[in-house]
């Protein structure tokens, strides 16, 4: 009886655990279930908002493209209407530049003209005096101060004027705003070029024996000349048979330096003071 009373109790608690786990693992199933058909409902709800999402994104990129499109055409359309502007600006200086240009030709010509007619009338007055004198040594003396005929150097113009070189730079000035033309500067009367500084010329006197004939004064004459530095050359007969070239050329140039170095004559300075320059020479026409 004892042995019995002892047994059911634990029947009991065996049969009460199995109930216990059938309804855990009911629980458990429905659980899962419960879980995954969330899950489901939310993977469903993601992607509906994922399309929704995408679908604005791509609205959002095409206004944006459409923005950018709208913005190059309006670039280019300024770009385009600049460039038009400024090459139109460009070829309105053109002329004005031509003009300018054409008139700093005309006035160099024209000057130009005027030394040769200057140069005329100063050899036609030199051979009037020169064919008038019968003396021979005199006569040799005259022909070696013949003038020599005026150096034509081409002026600087390539410089603009200050207001059209400016204009240029506004121009040319790359990513520069567009601006109006300024009203262009009337150029029928150019403006006078500034007058160029005066150099400073000094006048040394060239005492050389040893020349003799015409032909070998005139060349040292000559070569003085072309001599650097070097602006203009007389020459007179001295007492005792020398010949007196006076040289007006630039305050840096040494004619002790340069004298020596003429082709032909040997030239050699045997005394120097102010102003002065006295030098042996040999005349090369001497040797026949």
């Amino acid at each position: 009886m004892n042995e019995t009373a002892a047994r059911h109790p634990n029947r009991f608690l065996a049969d009460l655990t199995q109930a216990m786990r059938s309804t855990a693992e009911t629980a458990r199933l429905a659980t899962m279930e419960q879980c995954q058909q969330d899950a489901k409902a939310y993977t469903e709800k993601l992607h509906a908002r994922t399309d929704d999402e995408a679908a604005s994104l791509r609205k959002a990129a095409e206004a944006d493209v459409s923005a950018i499109r709208d913005w190059s055409k309006a670039e280019m359309e300024r770009i385009r209407v600049e460039t038009e502007q400024r090459i139109s600006r460009r070829r309105e200086l053109l002329e004005q530049e031509l003009q300018e240009y054409n008139s700093a030709i005309e006035l160099e010509i024209e000057r130009v003209q005027k030394r040769v007619t200057a140069f005329e009338q100063e050899v036609g007055s030199f051979f009037e005096s020169l064919n008038q004198e019968a003396d021979p040594t005199m006569f040799a003396s005259m022909a070696a101060q013949m003038p020599d005929p005026p150096a034509f150097e081409e002026s600087d113009r390539s410089s603009l004027a200050p207001d059209l070189r400016a204009r240029r730079e506004q121009i040319m000035r790359s990513g520069s705003e567009p601006t109006p033309a300024p009203e262009p500067v009337a150029a029928a009367e150019p403006a006078p070029a500034p007058a160029p500084r005066a150099p400073v010329i000094e006048s040394t006197q060239v005492v050389v024996v040893g020349l003799v004939s015409v032909a070998s004064i005139a060349t040292f004459k000559r070569q003085l000349g072309r001599l650097p530095g070097v602006k203009n050359v007389g020459v007179s007969s001295g007492p005792d048979g020398e010949f007196i070239f006076t040289v007006g050329h630039g305050s840096d140039t040494s004619l002790s330096n340069l004298v020596p170095t003429l082709p032909n004559f040997q030239a050699r300075v045997v005394n120097e003071r102010d102003g002065v320059l006295n030098v042996s020479a040999h005349d090369p026409e001497a040797e026949g």
